[in-house]
């Protein structure tokens, strides 16, 4: 962390103010209940703090997701264009809808290349020039079922002399009634078995790890789904039941609780979530080979699919209740809380007996990850020139914090990152005190437009009802209602993400201080609590 001083001395404090930034108009010495050793009499109302609960409670959302998934991808890659879900309006549930073609002598030539693609998780259609016909080549996705289940057997296979099958109106009438006849419950056993692993999938890769394999063993000779393959994730086999689903969910679900950082799916877990699809659910032997992957096909349908399969679509809302916040527009799992005053100023480094201590500095302050704060004037128009923070921690963690300013009329402003370390051991002003760089560029393609005030308003806590008032002694969730007035940034990390306001429901100028903690995907049960405060605000002089 920037050595700023080599002393908590308060004099040197102001005057590194004084010499470094400019401020004149400089805060009063402590004499507070926490002794603190700046701050801003009679301007600063308090701080409004986002943080990463313990544990937070999430809603099942990823078990409808993955469902979603895998059935689509299973309909349209086998029942391409006849077999497909829509959703009832009155039952509130997905129907499978047949649209078979009628099939005649005139017109069956239209509709037979078709036909060919109807299998391709098990066998992929190869199309041999522009007027040959598509003959199968046995290649399947990592994620497919044996070859002779009952029912679902293609008998447009290439001959076995000429290469190419002579294109029959009875093999195609055959064929396609054969399909229509098969039993849609055969089809939804294996899209149970394999939702299952993907819902556990998608959970590991929003907490940022490598999604664990199943072991899939495919049968050549069964003649049922349930027996022409065997799926075992973790050392249990996944039989597609609730019981089975609900026991192999348990443990991933309890560190998603503890670990999680928002709720939801953000963009970023989308593009991963396609990529792991093509690569491991289908593979590279189909997605990246031109003869089966025509177009792209692939790439372009599983995105639509992975976008298409949102779990708050359709879902029902009561009269009188507000809709549920959309699964691609996430907000963090993640506790508020108002410090009040100068609760959120750290002590001033004097212990019982009038001595100079570090021991004390945090002792007000609880331990937790914490990721942003608001700062909430008290007055009009405050302008601040230095903001100094304090940080520390029982472990070593690195992190990337910056300051974003909102000017109440649709503009955001930022900083640039800065990167801090916390030692992990007894605070120390020497080395553990930060002052906040508040040259601001806006979040545009523009420039920053310099003649822009950075001024704060008042900092109007009864919002909307006062629903973002957090004075509880426990603060409180971000959910419900709430949930609308808080955004995500996504980490540097790769994964994971931190709460921030959701500037366009705020219709006042605020300032808001970031902090992202790096956190290491190879120790996925790492915690990362540390303490932080304000050791001294500037305004600037007017």
């Amino acid at each position: 962390m920037k050595k700023l001083f080599s002393g908590i001395l308060v004099c040197l404090l102001l005057a590194v103010s004084l010499f470094t930034t400019g401020c004149f108009n400089l805060p009063g010495l402590g004499g507070d209940d926490t002794g603190s050793l700046l701050y801003p009499s009679g301007t600063i109302a308090g701080y409004k703090v986002c943080y990463k609960p313990a544990q937070y409670n999430f809603e099942r959302l990823f078990l409808t997701y993955s469902n979603n998934i895998v059935r689509d991808l299973f309909t349209y890659f086998t029942f391409y264009n006849y077999k497909k879900y829509e959703y009832n309006e009155e039952t509130k549930n997905y129907q499978l809808i047949t649209n078979f073609p009628t099939i005649t002598e005139d017109n069956y030539l239209t509709f037979w290349d078709e036909a060919l693609n109807l299998d391709r998780i098990r066998y992929q259609p190869k199309f041999i020039s522009e007027n040959e016909y598509y003959t199968y080549d046995d290649v399947a996705w990592n994620w497919s079922f044996g070859d002779k289940v009952d029912g679902l057997i293609n008998i447009l296979t290439y001959s076995e002399t000429n290469g190419q099958i002579e294109k029959n109106y009875l093999n195609l009438i055959d064929f396609l009634t054969n399909i229509e006849s098969y039993s849609n419950p055969n089809l939804n056993d294996i899209i149970n078995i394999y939702a299952t692993v993907l819902e556990y999938n998608i959970y590991e890769l929003v907490l940022g790890r490598t999604p664990t394999a199943p072991l899939i063993q495919i049968s050549d000779t069964a003649t049922t789904v349930l027996d022409s393959v065997k799926v075992t994730l973790n050392g249990k086999l996944v039989d597609g039941t609730t019981a089975t689903r609900d026991e192999i969910m348990g443990s991933i679900q309890e560190e998603f609780s503890l670990y999680g950082t928002y709720v939801g799916f953000s963009e970023r877990d989308r593009e991963n979530l396609t990529n792991y699809i093509l690569e491991t659910v289908i593979g590279d032997q189909i997605v990246n080979n031109l003869k089966y992957n025509k177009n792209n096909e692939y790439q372009t349908k599983v995105a639509e699919i992975i976008n298409s399969s949102n779990p708050t679509l359709n879902q029902d809302v009561e009269e009188g209740q507000e809709p549920p916040r959309d699964f691609f527009d996430p907000y963090p799992a993640s506790k508020i809380k108002d410090f009040n005053g100068t609760a959120f100023y750290i002590n001033g480094g004097i212990d019982e007996n009038g001595n100079m201590s570090n021991t004390n500095a945090f002792d007000h302050i609880q331990s937790a990850e914490y990721q942003s704060f608001v700062i909430m004037p008290e007055q009009e128009d405050l302008e601040l020139c230095a903001l100094w923070l304090a940080f520390e921690s029982e472990q070593p963690i690195d992190a990337v914090i910056r300051v974003r300013y909102y000017d109440g009329n649709g503009r955001l402003f930022e900083t640039a990152k800065q990167n801090i370390s916390m030692s992990g051991e007894e605070f120390n002003a020497e080395t553990d005190i930060i002052m906040m760089d508040l040259v601001y560029s806006e979040i545009t393609d523009t420039e920053l437009d310099t003649s822009v005030d950075m001024t704060l308003d008042n900092f109007d806590n009864d919002l909307d009802g006062g629903i973002l008032k957090a004075d509880d002694i426990d603060g409180k969730y971000v959910s419900g209602a709430l949930a609308n007035y808080y955004n995500i940034i996504e980490s540097d990390s790769g994964f994971g993400a931190i709460g921030v306001l959701n500037h366009n429901k705020i219709p006042f100028s605020y300032m808001e201080i970031v902090i992202d903690v790096i956190k290491d995907p190879n120790q996925p049960q790492a915690t990362y609590p540390f303490k932080m405060g304000v050791v001294g605000i500037f305004p600037t002089a007017k």
